[in-house]
């Protein structure tokens, strides 16, 4: 192979490398989110292997519809893109939208915020995943108690129950369920494969309630709380951590045992020792002495590194920084990355949060609807009231030049007001009819009076006052009439302007309600979970406030309009009024 070919194939490799990382695993499975490692963010400082990672879903950062009821459908495949994971569920609530699962990520390097694994599902047909081992070989026992139902048992496969104990199961534990104890005996196991060890981790989760009691006890190996502070102790010699726990809070406890020394970690962190050959024991005795809660005791025979324990810690906690959900993508996008802030907050919006959504867009729709026509229809008179005055002041500077026939003057004054097609659009022109047809029908009184009382009929009859008083009442009328006209349907603007925002926020408020619930039940105050449900229940403010913005200003304008025409119409009405006293009055 010539220097060319392999260049050549090493630039494909490195071109086509990235495209193969994001390929889709199977185009069977409609969606798939990244799932981002950051080690950097948790301060891991050696790689490490086969970890056990939990991943907390929620409504916040997973989509609970996409999936089977079951969780059959869900797979964990690695970074390049091919290897499925092993993963196991510890509890799957679609009803309230809550996941804890289990994923063995084959490698985590340290200090690095780009590695990655991808949860794929989406496939109604998908048979449930093939069982796999979650746990190396080295793990004696993991104790989920998670499980309401008997004495806890192993979920590492290895079988080591729990043989005996008295504990109260607790649905709202840190992960899906704990276990409370009351000091009075914990739980106890033992195999001879202990008995076998030559080295030791155990790990928990505490919630103390009171400061004092035990929680472990392998041979001569004791770990308790003092004070709440954890106290190590073997063969006479005692190890202390700086501080107490605080009570009522959730703390990662570790204890490691190799050959010749024992460590206790405290959230990760080592904070005592003693040098103290492992001693290996039948038996193991866990929270004999422990007033409060307890979750996800793991023992392992072998000596795990701090970097794994730093791992596990912040894996588990409420607050974690290793794992970040990414955004959700499906196949008909393509597969791209990059959905954008609003189309994740969009996709964790729930059914109270779209039923909100859904009528402010109706509302605005139909607020727009208002604002157009009201406009073309302003617009229309502007244009027509213009030209209708110009015609009318024409029409009154010919009245005097009439003479003294009032059939001469009814004709001339009904010619303006036939002009519909002119003037259709003015409200000025149709109460101008209003008034020549009032004026006409004086005039027709006023000479049958003249006729009852034998006076010549031929010439101009007097209007009077109270006549001309009863034309304006006509006039008034049909001036409310044309203002109804056009404050008709604004009232649609204003119940948009202020029951818009309070539709949102009554959304958001709901929203805002069932993403702390949810995170109650799941135990989990990690920002990264509860920050896309309150963004997606802010919008629904952010919709309410989309329809009040719009209306608003449009209903501002629109009145400011409205105002003008409907004072150019009480102006034409006095002009009418004082022009017909002048020529007609008596």
């Amino acid at each position: 192979m010539t220097m060319k070919r392999i260049f050549a194939l090493l630039l494909s490799t490195l071109l086509l490398s990235p495209m193969l990382a994001h390929a889709w695993w199977d185009e069977a499975w409609t969606n798939r989110q990244k799932i981002t490692l950051d080690t950097q963010a948790v301060g891991l400082a050696a790689e490490v292997s086969d970890v056990p990672v939990l991943l907390r879903l929620s409504t916040g950062n997973f989509d609970f519809l996409g999936i089977n009821l079951d969780g059959s459908d869900i797979r964990f495949v690695a970074e390049d893109g091919l290897t499925v994971l092993p993963h196991q569920i510890e509890r799957l609530d679609t009803t309230n939208e809550l996941a804890f699962i289990w994923v063995k990520v084959p490698r985590l390097a340290a200090g690095n915020a780009t590695q990655h694994i991808w949860l794929y599902h989406g496939n109604e047909a998908a048979p449930a995943a093939a069982p796999a081992p979650l746990y190396d070989a080295a793990q004696w026992a993991v104790w989920r108690l998670s499980d309401a139902s008997g004495l806890p048992q192993d979920a590492s496969g290895a079988g080591n129950h729990v043989a005996a104990g008295v504990s109260t199961p607790v649905s709202s534990g840190l992960i899906a369920g704990a276990a409370r104890l009351a000091g009075d005996g914990g739980l106890k196991a033992g195999a001879p494969s202990l008995a076998a060890a030559t080295a030791f981790t155990f790990s928990a989760w505490i919630r103390p309630t009171n400061g004092n009691g035990e929680l472990l006890t392998l041979g001569g190996l004791n770990l308790s709380l003092a004070e709440g502070v954890p106290v190590l102790s073997a063969a006479g010699n005692v190890a202390r951590a700086p501080t107490p726990l605080p009570l009522n809070t959730w703390h990662h406890v570790a204890l490691t045992q190799g050959a010749s020394a024992a460590v206790l970690y405290i959230n990760g962190q080592p904070v005592g020792s003693l040098n103290q050959a492992f001693v290996p024991a039948a038996a193991i005795s866990v929270g004999a002495g422990l007033v409060g809660e307890i979750d996800e005791v793991q023992i392992s025979t072998t000596e795990r590194s701090q970097a794994w324990l730093l791992a596990q810690a912040d894996a588990q906690g409420m607050a974690s920084k290793l794992v970040k959900m990414g955004e959700p993508q499906t196949t008909e996008s393509g597969g791209g990355e990059e959905t954008g802030y609003f189309m994740v907050t969009m996709q964790n919006l729930t059914i109270d949060g779209w039923v909100v959504i859904v009528l402010c867009v109706l509302m605005l729709i139909y607020a727009i609807y208002v604002m157009v026509v009201k406009l073309a229809l302003i617009a229309k008179q502007e244009r027509a009231n213009p030209l209708f005055a110009q015609a009318f002041d024409q029409l009154t500077k010919q009245l005097p030049t009439l003479g003294d026939s009032a059939q001469a003057h009814g004709k001339h004054l009904d010619a303006l007001a036939r002009q519909s097609g002119d003037y259709e659009h003015s409200p000025l022109h149709r109460i101008y009819q209003v008034g020549v047809r009032e004026i006409k029908f004086r005039f027709d009184q006023a000479v049958a009076e003249q006729k009852a009382n034998g006076v010549n009929a031929h010439g101009m009859p007097a209007i009077s006052e109270r006549a001309m008083l009863a034309v304006r009442s006509s006039l008034d009328a049909q001036l409310v009439r044309e203002r109804q006209k056009l404050d008709s349907q604004m009232v649609m603007l204003t119940i948009a302007i202020s029951g818009g925002p309070f539709l949102g926020l009554l959304g958001t408020v709901v929203g805002v309600m069932i993403t702390f619930a949810a995170v109650a039940v799941a135990g989990d105050v990690n920002v990264n979970a509860i920050a896309p449900g309150i963004a997606a229940a802010l919008a629904a403010t952010v919709a309410g406030l989309g329809v009040a913005i719009p209306a608003l200003f449009g209903y501002n304008y629109l009145q400011t309009k409205i105002k003008t025409i409907g004072a150019d119409m009480m102006v034409f009405v006095d002009e009418f009024v004082t022009k017909m006293s002048e020529t007609y009055g008596d």
